[in-house]
């Protein structure tokens, strides 16, 4: 991925602090759903419901959404940190300019999301549903995908580092020209034919261990 394409968030020096977040949210869907160049700081919030509202320029920092609903929300310049979203839902969302660092989003679903210059940085996203998303110019740095679904979905120009993909369903999802090289790929699940590792980019254990579950018997010769 060129880096010079990717683009930050981009938010203004001067925000709006949020007393009652949930309030905030909740008006938000009965009036114009749109929240500008908010901070929302230490809120602890379960079950609330936030579908279709779109966020710009805001900053989430020390938030706990848990079991929340955001489907069909949109996320523009907004950065998250240190946030829990945990067994939330973000069915078929939309994050543009986004970044995420510190941040946990165990089980959440982002089923048919799209993503686009987004960053995630020491996040854990362990079994996030992010099946039929549209991902492209990504970036993650030392985050936990372990067992998460990124079945059918379409992923282009990606750069992951120390990232963990252990046990992650890559079903139907083609993974040409992605670099797997520096992050753990260990028991993924993918088609009988293997067809999505065609064009994959790893390193000689990863290709040895991928090459044993093609069947391939790879014989040690002594120099």
């Amino acid at each position: 991925m060129n880096r010079k394409t990717f683009k930050e968030p981009s938010i203004p020096g001067a925000l709006q602090e949020v007393k009652d977040g949930a309030g905030l949210i909740e008006a938000a869907r009965e009036d114009e759903n749109r929240i500008l160049q908010s901070q929302f700081s230490g809120f602890f919030i379960t079950d609330l419901n936030g579908s279709g509202i779109i966020f710009e320029k805001t900053v989430f920092k020390n938030c706990r959404f848990i079991g929340c609903r955001f489907d069909k929300a949109s996320f523009i310049d907004v950065e998250f940190v240190n946030c829990d979203f945990s067994n939330s839902s973000f069915e078929n969302g939309y994050f543009k300019y986004c970044s995420f660092k510190d941040s946990k989003a165990l089980g959440a679903d982002f089923y048919g999301s799209r993503f686009l210059h987004v960053s995630f940085e020491k996040c854990c996203m362990q079994e996030a549903g992010m099946n039929a998303c549209r991902f492209s110019y990504i970036k993650a740095f030392r985050t936990d995908f372990k067992c998460a679904g990124f079945s059918m979905c379409n992923i282009a120009n990606v750069e992951w580092k120390d990232c963990c993909f252990a046990g992650v369903n890559f079903f139907k999802t083609l993974l040409r020209n992605i670099d797997f090289t520096e992050c753990d790929i260990g028991e993924i699940v993918i088609s009988d034919n293997r067809s999505e590792l065609s064009g994959v980019i790893v390193n000689m254990s990863q290709a040895l261990v991928l090459a044993k579950g093609l069947g391939i018997v790879i014989k040690e010769f002594e120099l």
